[in-house]
């Protein structure tokens, strides 16, 4: 039996791994979703890890994303934020603060890891791509690792969750050097005909603006 065991798991485990499709299937299939994508919306769990110091803060809120480059991410727990980019500008609006900062748009000052969801870019040029190691998401779940072909001083690598019926994105990790930006969607639906009055921004009298590009400088 000690000399059959290790066979009969080999067995086992051998059409599991036959059933999971090349990578480049995965990411071209995956890629043409979010290219076909009009828009989209749901809920999402954010996790920031501070490795260094063990340290993690957890968020949760509501994403919008309306082709083309119209993004809102609405953060509700714990204190409320909300990030909007109308397709010209990227604001940063802090309630609680009273303040708001702008920004020209461009895809530099957007999430690494989440411009995808805009069907920009194309994966299989910028990044060397294989399947990874991590557990993450459900167990039928196809999970990719994304190492940039350019190495940049932001992340290390990117990990992506995802569906293997669907090719939609489960969950995205951003791995820096000292730091991992997990998130999580939920409730996803596609193709709702979002209007565009759900990314414009307009800050109240008693909003203060502040111009983020000259804090840059």
């Amino acid at each position: 039996m000690r000399i059959a065991l290790p066979a009969l798991l080999a067995l086992v485990a051998t059409p599991a791994l036959a059933a999971r499709p090349p990578v480049t299937e995965v990411v071209a299939k995956m890629q043409a979703f979010y290219n076909t994508t009009k828009d989209l919306k749901g809920k999402f769990k954010q996790v920031y890890t501070d490795t260094l110091y063990n340290k993690q803060r957890t968020h949760y809120g509501y994403l919008y994303v309306k082709k083309p480059g119209m993004m809102r991410w609405n953060y509700v727990k714990p204190e409320k934020k909300q990030f909007i980019a109308d397709g010209k500008e990227l604001w940063v609006y802090e309630p609680e603060d009273k303040q708001a900062f702008r920004n020209p748009l461009s895809t530099s000052n957007l999430s690494t890891g989440l411009t995808f969801l805009l069907g920009t870019g194309d994966l299989a040029k910028e990044f060397e791509i294989a399947f990874a190691q991590e557990k993450l998401g459900a167990p039928d779940d196809l999970v990719l690792k994304l190492t940039p072909k350019k190495p940049t001083a932001q992340y290390k690598e990117i990990i992506l969750v995802v569906s293997p019926k669907s090719f939609s994105v489960q969950e995205s990790m951003v791995v820096g050097k000292h730091n991992k930006n997990h998130f999580v969607f939920t409730e996803m639906e596609f193709n709702t005909k979002l209007q565009k009055s759900r990314f414009l921004f307009r800050p109240g009298a008693e909003v203060r603006v502040i111009d983020g590009s000259k804090l840059q400088k």
